[in-house]
């Protein structure tokens, strides 16, 4: 039996062993540092030169009084930031705090590799909150670093260049990726470390209620909303009118949702009632659609959906929903009919539709009773209101402010505004004629992908409209800003503006140069893919992938797969091992010599059995005189290397074989 040497826990740890774990360290606390308190960064500058001025011998390792005040300020700075509560971010920010403060504490190797385990909780931590394909690079990164780390603590060779240092690391997480992947693929879907809801903060989309203005800051965001994958042609972007929210009340300046719509009625797919709600005509359109975290439990759909996630909602008023706010990236299918009819099934909400505030807008509410009486029609008086939009007003971000009574203020006076104001102005203006009315938000648009065709849309494609109840026709989508503004529709948001109005729209950087904006697309579309094969694995897309290899899904099937795709990477493995293990057993003059046959073997030469590499060496120079120079200098390299033991001649003989180029 062969005895080994088990390693000293208690050893110091070596100058260079406490280089490599500051410089993972600040790696993996990097991501960190973005949501974490800012001084928790100044925190760990003060910990590590403390920590290096005591390996140095400068400085000492801090008392116990000394580590009581650290806790109980970097506590205190804990509280003063995040309050008290026990979230996300104070759990996260502490487990931080503790991985900092811990190096004040390492004298041996036992506090390193505690150190090493407290990282890798660190490093797992960070998913929950950058979950994109970049992030998973870096933390494969880190974790291919940290087990260099963790193994040259226990080598005694010094003076190997990085790559030698990282190099085992990185063969041993290459050999478990496809064990991994295998895992992944099988392993029954019960929830992932990724399904962990992501902490609570401020949020830029969709508000529960508008007035003027509120749009405005939203085409400052670039920040994305949701990605939509259309089953086939994707429709013109005049048709893509993105639902989210429907308002039926208002107070004289502020638009909201009524009493109903808040109380969470909603259909079922197959109920009747539905049925008759909405009539769907035409050829249906499927997409899948990936919304981001929004903390709101409102969605996105084309108007109007006919068949939908069973995870979700549909209320009365034809908007989709989740039953808890979204607080992690959601997907979502649906189909749904462009053209369509939607009844009212309930008589008190169209009176509830034509509610506005006793007081207030008188010159609007006179008007729209004259234009009535001379057009005769809901339908003509529309008709008269867009022409009076098209001649007289102007599109803009930065509209004038207005006084008490906004209505009359924007439709007589200023006549400047956004989307809100004339879809505000809009509906106001029916219900004053006596005609139900009622304001629907959401997005309009969107940027096609030339990768992958894929649509994206972000926070500045926000868009208001309105839906007029007509006799037998039903609820009727109008948007009075295509009246004034057809490019915003037809060709998106910045086609649309003047071009003082552009500088205010939120434009990513590059975006006027086409190599940017083309790379922009690709990792759009690398992320998208990223998202719905990993990010959103559940398991109906387990069991479709599934059935998709095996045909039919069982147990037994799944036991086979497991078995015979092992097998088959653990062969691949072993030969791979066994054949780079027999290549190291040979001495390294005789690899080199190897390479040196290799190359003069391209030029029509190889060994005899019977030769020296000098005998070897001496025949080619017979046949190519002008490779004398080089083949000489060669075996007398060789030569002190295999026969003189002289170690120093091994770097110059293996550079003077790499640099050794003949032509065939």
């Amino acid at each position: 039996m062969i005895l080994t040497k088990r390693p000293n826990q208690d050893q110091p740890i070596a100058r260079k062993s406490l280089a490599w774990l500051l410089a993972i360290q600040i790696l993996i606390l990097a991501p960190h540092f973005v949501t974490a308190p800012i001084w928790i960064a100044v925190v760990w500058v003060v910990v590590a030169v403390w920590r290096w001025k005591i390996f140095q011998g400068a400085w000492d390792y801090p008392s116990k009084t000394k580590k009581t005040l650290l806790v109980a300020v970097c506590c205190g700075g804990l509280f003063l930031s995040l309050g008290a509560g026990f979230s996300f971010e104070s759990m996260i920010s502490l487990l931080l705090i503790g991985f900092i403060l811990k190096l004040l504490e390492l004298k041996n190797r036992k506090d390193f590799v505690l150190l090493i385990f407290i990282a890798l909780f660190i490093l797992a931590a960070q998913f929950i909150q950058f979950n994109h394909f970049l992030a998973a690079f870096y933390g494969f990164g880190c974790l291919t670093l940290l087990c260099a780390t963790l193994m040259q603590l226990y080598k005694e060779s010094a003076g190997q260049s990085v790559w030698k240092e990282l190099r085992p690391s990185v063969y041993i997480l290459l050999q478990a990726i496809p064990f991994m992947i295998m895992l992944f693929v099988v392993v029954p879907r019960i929830g992932s470390f990724w399904a962990v809801p992501s902490p609570q903060q401020s949020k830029t989309g969709m508000s529960d209620s508008m007035s003027p203005g509120d749009f405005t800051e939203l085409m400052e965001s670039d920040e994305l909303a949701f990605r939509v994958s259309f089953v086939g042609a994707t429709p013109p972007r005049e048709k893509l009118y993105w639902r989210s929210l429907v308002f039926s009340f208002f107070d004289g300046r502020r638009w909201s949702q009524n009493r109903e719509q808040k109380s969470g009625n909603y259909f079922n797919q197959a109920s009747t009632k539905l049925q008759s709600h909405i009539e769907h005509k035409g050829e249906p359109i499927e997409y899948d659609l990936i919304a981001e975290a929004s903390s709101q439990p409102w969605l996105y759909s084309l108007a109007a959906p006919k068949h939908w996630s069973e995870s979700l909602g549909f209320a009365r008023d034809m908007r989709l929903f989740a039953f808890e706010p979204v607080n992690e990236r959601i997907n979502y299918h649906v189909t749904a009919s462009l053209n369509y009819q939607l009844n009212e099934i309930n008589p008190d909400e169209l009176v509830q539709n034509k509610l506005i505030p006793k007081n207030g807008n008188l010159k609007t509410r006179e008007r729209a009773a004259e234009w009535l009486a001379e057009t005769g029609s809901p339908e003509k008086l529309i008709e008269k209101l867009f022409a009076y939009y098209n001649q007289s007003f102007f599109y803009t971000l930065k509209p004038p402010a207005l006084g008490i009574d906004v209505v009359d203020d924007f439709l007589w006076n200023s006549r400047q505004g956004f989307c809100e104001h004339f879809a505000s102005s809009f509906v106001f203006f029916m219900r004053a004629a006596d005609i139900p009315a009622r304001v629907v938000v959401g997005y309009q648009g969107g940027d096609i992908s030339s990768v992958d065709g894929s649509l994206t849309v972000r926070q500045r494609d926000a868009h208001a409209w309105a839906e007029v109840w007509l006799e037998g026709r039903g609820w009727v989508m109008f948007d009075p800003t295509a009246a004034v503004a057809p490019e915003r529709v037809q060709k998106g948001i910045e086609q649309s503006l003047s071009a003082t109005d552009r500088q205010l729209l939120a434009k990513p950087f590059g975006s006027s140069i086409k190599l940017l904006l083309r790379m922009r697309e690709q990792w759009d579309a690398a992320n998208l893919t990223w998202v719905r094969w990993v990010m959103n694995y559940d398991s109906g897309l387990q069991a479709s992938l599934l059935e998709r290899i095996l045909g039919e899904v069982s147990p037994l099937r799944i036991a086979v797969l497991v078995v015979v795709t092992g097998s088959g990477f653990g062969i691949v493995l072993f030969a791979v091992l066994f054949l780079r293990n027999r290549k190291r057993d040979l001495p390294e003059t005789s690899l080199i010599y190897l390479q040196l046959c290799k190359q003069l073997n391209a030029c029509g030469f190889s060994p005899l059995a019977s030769e020296t590499p000098r005998h070897f060496c001496e025949r080619v120079i017979l046949s190519r005189p002008e490779l004398s120079a080089s083949l000489l200098e060669l075996m007398d390299l060789y030569e002190c290397l295999a026969y003189g033991d002289n170690l120093e001649v091994a770097e110059r003989l293996r550079k003077a074989v790499n640099n050794f180029r003949p032509k065939g």
